[in-house]
């Protein structure tokens, strides 16, 4: 399965609807904090709810390999085992890239704190402004951070050692540990000296038709070809840009 490296679709809002061509996400504005009294008799003032939508228009994508008869036989087998393995793997990566890429493109961009190394002072920036937007934090109560692995070792050194995951379900996953209120997520999808820090709504994933992998035998008059691939439509998009912060220079 190509579930296994694709790593920010747990981070994604994710909305299906098959055959749609579009699919609308909605962001409704907070309330302003009601600090008047209220009088009694006199009803409460009602506030008008305010939302932005932001529609995701599906896109066709798949890739595929293949093979033929005699490969396979040459092989032992092994070569229509290969072609699956690999289309699973492309699979999972270009899924994660395309998320991964809409979230480089995030408009809230913050510099590098010390040009060309990625240190917690970045991390403690991005938190902050986070926070003061009133972003919601994912279920573990934490921002995530999607870093690439050269910057990964950046921040090694500033990790409380409790902090550092054992856990094998995150460690497979790519979580490397916790720091400055993020969950670091290692990820060599992320381009090198960027790191994307959000949080809940901030990513959006639109589906239409969930990737699947596809088997065509034969398309030759003496059916000796065989082509394994994956198909799917689906659409990654940042849905509040003010829940994301791209750091660029690290």
């Amino acid at each position: 399965s190509g579930n296994s490296y694709n790593k920010v679709d747990a981070y994604a809002t994710i909305r299906q609807d098959d055959m749609a061509s579009s699919i609308a996400f909605t962001v409704f504005s907070r309330m302003s904090a009601a600090t008047t009294p209220l009088t009694d008799g006199t009803e409460a003032t009602s506030t008008t709810m305010t939302d932005t939508k932001v529609t995701l228009t599906m896109a066709e994508y798949g890739a595929v390999i293949t093979s033929t008869s005699l490969a396979n036989i040459a092989t032992a087998g092994k070569a229509d085992l290969a072609s699956a393995e690999l289309v699973g793997v492309n699979l999972g990566e270009t899924t994660d890239t395309l998320g991964l890429t809409v979230l480089e493109a995030g408009t809230n961009t913050i510099a590098a704190d010390t040009a060309g190394t990625l240190d917690n002072l970045d991390l403690r920036e991005a938190y902050t402004a986070l926070a003061n937007a009133g972003i919601a934090k994912f279920p573990d109560g934490r921002f995530v951070a999607f870093v690439n692995p050269a910057q990964v070792s950046d921040i090694k050194g500033d990790y409380i050692t409790i902090a550092q995951n054992t856990d094998i379900g995150q460690a497979t996953s790519g979580i490397v540990g916790a720091l400055e209120g993020f969950t670091i997520v290692e990820d060599s999808n992320v381009t090198a000296g960027t790191a994307v820090c959000f949080g809940m709504n901030a990513l959006g994933k639109a589906v239409a038709m969930n990737p699947m992998l596809v088997i065509a035998e034969g398309n030759d008059n003496l059916n000796r070809k065989i082509n394994v691939g994956w198909h799917g439509i689906l659409k990654y998009g940042v849905i509040d840009q003010n829940a994301l912060r791209v750091l660029t220079g690290v």
